[in-house]
C-alpha cells in the first residue's frame, strides 16, 4: 500500500439488512482502525427507502451515514479497504440493486476526478442522491461536489427522499 500526505475523502455508508445502525457503527469502528483512515466526522443516521429499477419498497428501507475522512492512502487502496470492511461484515456482492449487509461508497477524495474499471471519482450518482447529500449537508454544509456544484443546491433537486433517523 503506498501512503501519501494526507488527503479528505467523504464516505456514505448504507445498510439495509439485520441490525443496521448496529451494522453501520461496526463499519464505522472497522474503518477506524485501519492505518491510514481518520474519521473526522460523522453524520446522524439517515434514513431512505430501498431503490429497485422495478419499483420502490422491494427491499427493507436503509440507514445511512457520511463519513469525513483523513486518509494517506491512494483511492484505489482506500477503494480496497473500504471492500474489506464490507467482506468482513457480510457483505455479498450477488446482483446489482440488491439488499445488503452494508455498502461503502467512496463519493469523493481530494477533489480527484478519475474513472478507471474499478473506482470513478467523485461518484457518478452522489449528485442525485438525497441519501448521500442529505448526511453529508449535516456534516459539512458548505462542501462543494466537484464537478457538479454545492452540496446545499445540489440536495434541493435531487431525487429520493432522506429522514433522520427517530
Amino acid at each position: 500500500m503506498r501512503l501519501q500526505a494526507e488527503r479528505r475523502a467523504v464516505l456514505s455508508l448504507g445498510a439495509n439488512l439485520g441490525d443496521r445502525v448496529a451494522t453501520i457503527d461496526a463499519a464505522v469502528r472497522a474503518l477506524e482502525a485501519i492505518d491510514g483512515i481518520r474519521v473526522l466526522e460523522r453524520s446522524g443516521n439517515w434514513e431512505s427507502p430501498s431503490w429497485h429499477p422495478d419499483g420502490e419498497g422491494l427491499s427493507p428501507d436503509y440507514v445511512n451515514i457520511a463519513l469525513l475522512i483523513a486518509t494517506t492512502m491512494e483511492p484505489i487502496d482506500l477503494l480496497d479497504a473500504t471492500q474489506a470492511v464490507e467482506d468482513a461484515l457480510g457483505r455479498v456482492r450477488t446482483q446489482r440493486w440488491s439488499p445488503r449487509t452494508i455498502d461503502i461508497d467512496i463519493v469523493t477524495m481530494g477533489g480527484i476526478e478519475r474513472a478507471e474499471d474499478r473506482l470513478v471519482l467523485p461518484h457518478p450518482r452522489a449528485h442525485q442522491r438525497q441519501f448521500v447529500l442529505q448526511p453529508w449537508l449535516e456534516i459539512e454544509p458548505l462542501a462543494v461536489l466537484p464537478g457538479q456544484g454545492p452540496i446545499a443546491e445540489l440536495a434541493d433537486y435531487a431525487d429520493g427522499d432522506a429522514w433522520r433517523l427517530a
